[in-house]
């Protein structure tokens, strides 16, 4: 099976592309198939992904950062080097990926986790109902579009040097003279959660900001990062930095920690990569005990203390 793989390699967090589609192609044991790499680049690409398949083409192509104007350079490239599957990643990934399929007659899907592709057919994975369940959906129609989901895979390694790559030169783009400026804003460091091996997750039961400063210095001697769910972080109580879930940080750590949390699904997606999960609620019927390993039901602060003592 011929696949692209289309990155931004201009992009702030094209690391973190290139990680989740790599993240994909791994549990979708589709390393071994016949990658190309097409990155939108304003020059000659001097980097590139550390991919665990092996990249047998790299075409780059200069076209400004329009959705409109990138749609009509992968539809030419599509018809010029007719893939089956196209990998996209990123915040415009979903918005390209069905767009193409649309105008290409294919199929598309977003924010997928995995796909078992056997001849023909083709089965995807992906969350849904507020990560409540996961769905499999077949795919029927050529070109497969796939947007990738969000994972808690490292950054791949990306190494600087001379890029062999054909430049692709489309033709009859929709032109940009309408933008005087662009820029990208800037990309923010990564987060301690994302390399952390144990996280203490609080919730809104921690009581307030004076119990977290305390939740922080418990986190630390428990050689723990402190991370929070939404309540916690739009209460002003800790930094936003350190919010887990849909709209934060996706961990992976060895062990996590929840404790006043009430395990909406929007917060379970962030930690649900966990490699063990312990929750701590004083409502026996708290949803995050679904998603847990442990669960120990009393007052959060008193575990914790107890717990503290034994790290």
């Amino acid at each position: 099976m011929n696949i692209a793989l289309i990155l931004d390699a201009d992009a702030p967090n094209f690391p973190t592309q290139a990680s989740q589609i790599n993240q994909f192609l791994r549990l979708s044991e589709l390393t071994a198939e016949s990658l190309e790499l097409w990155l939108f680049s304003d020059e000659v690409p001097q980097s590139l992904p550390c991919l665990d398949g092996e990249v047998a083409q790299i075409r780059w192509v200069n076209a400004p950062r329009l959705a409109e104007t990138r749609l009509t350079v992968l539809e030419q490239m599509w018809q010029a080097f007719t893939p089956r599957l196209l990998l996209f990643a990123g915040d415009e990934g979903g918005e390209l990926a069905t767009r193409l399929a649309c105008r290409s007659g294919g199929s598309a899907c977003c924010a997928v986790e995995q796909a078992q592709i056997n001849g023909s057919e083709c089965r995807v994975t992906k969350a849904v109902y507020g990560n409540n369940l996961t769905a499999e959906l077949e795919m029927t129609r050529e070109p497969l579009c796939l947007s990738v989901a969000r994972s808690s895979a490292a950054s791949v390694e990306i190494v600087p040097g001379a890029v062999v790559a054909k430049r692709f030169e489309p033709a009859n783009i929709p032109d940009a003279e309408w933008i005087l400026a662009s820029a990208c804003s800037p990309q923010p460091a990564a987060s301690p959660l994302s390399r952390a091996r144990y996280v203490l997750a609080i919730g809104e039961g921690v009581g307030g900001a004076q119990q977290v400063v305390q939740m922080q210095q418990l986190a630390t001697n428990m050689g723990a990062e402190l991370a929070a769910s939404r309540p916690v972080v739009m209460n002003a109580w800790c930094e936003m930095d350190r919010l887990l879930g849909m709209s934060g940080a996706i961990i992976a750590p060895e062990v996590c920690i929840a404790a006043g949390v009430s395990g909406a699904p929007a917060f379970a997606i962030g930690i649900r990569h966990s490699k063990l999960i312990v929750a701590i609620n004083q409502d026996p019927q708290a949803a995050i005990f679904a998603q847990a390993d442990v669960g120990i039901v009393g007052d959060m602060h008193e575990v914790l203390e107890a717990l503290a003592h034994v790290c």
